[in-house]
């Protein structure tokens, strides 16, 4: 069962610019120092994890994972709002959920994240492993569509980054019951794919009872957060 903590509205913007600060100033270093030493972040990573995101990063294209950038924004934005349950739709290979393992593991939460590829699936539990996150990170083989019904919840953060077609009807499915107020949805390929997910983008856009931005880290794609007011 999930801690009823409630973000309140305030500090979901403060972390949301305090997140994109750390990359526009990361941004801004020059390439000359960039080159010679190289940033480890979070500092708290071991060199295995480090030596393994690297791996998967190598075949990031091959398995459409999110980019390292966006891997760390969901790392600071878990940890900051110290979120407790967390829904990924769309493991692929696992990197984003290793990303969110590993700031789970620092505020004692549980990730759920769901894969409707079996080598996919197979892939990510793999890596999942091999980082030391098995205890804190449920891999489920299926469609969600039809997994996300199964769940008890209810979550604090839900990371979308699966059909863009279907946002709408993850949404219908979190909400109201599986999402908490103060929690918040983020949705991948805000910006790339927005025609694609347009429908769901005026629904937040609109909705009563959520507050919703887009956000870059990359300066080239970005999530749509929705954040939904407490009651």
């Amino acid at each position: 069962m999930a801690e009823k903590y409630q973000l309140p509205r305030r500090d979901f913007f403060k972390i949301t610019a305090g997140a994109l600060g750390i990359w526009i100033s990361a941004d801004r270093v020059s390439s000359s120092i960039a080159q010679t030493k190289e940033e480890t972040w979070p500092k708290k990573i071991s060199k295995e994890v480090q030596r393994l995101l690297k791996e998967m990063e190598a075949q990031s294209s091959r398995y459409w994972s999110v980019p390292k950038k966006d891997g760390q924004f969901l790392n600071f934005f878990i940890r900051a709002m110290k979120a407790k349950q967390v829904l990924e739709v769309g493991t692929s290979q696992g990197y984003s959920a290793i990303w969110m393992g590993l700031a789970l593991k620092e505020t004692g939460g549980h990730l759920t994240t769901i894969e409707i590829g079996k080598s996919r699936y197979e892939l990510a539990k793999k890596y999942v492993n091999q980082a030391g996150l098995s205890t804190h990170i449920t891999l489920i083989n299926g469609d969600a569509h039809q997994e996300i019904i199964k769940l008890r919840g209810p979550f604090d953060f839900v990371f979308l980054d699966a059909d863009k077609e279907g946002q709408v009807d993850y949404f219908q499915k979190l909400y109201p019951h599986k999402i908490l107020p103060g929690g918040v949805i983020a949705v991948h390929n805000a910006i790339q794919y927005a025609k694609s997910m347009q429908d769901y983008l005026d629904l937040v856009r609109h909705h009563p009872n959520f507050d919703s931005i887009i956000v870059s880290a990359t300066l080239e794609d970005g999530f749509s957060l929705s954040y939904r007011l407490p009651t």
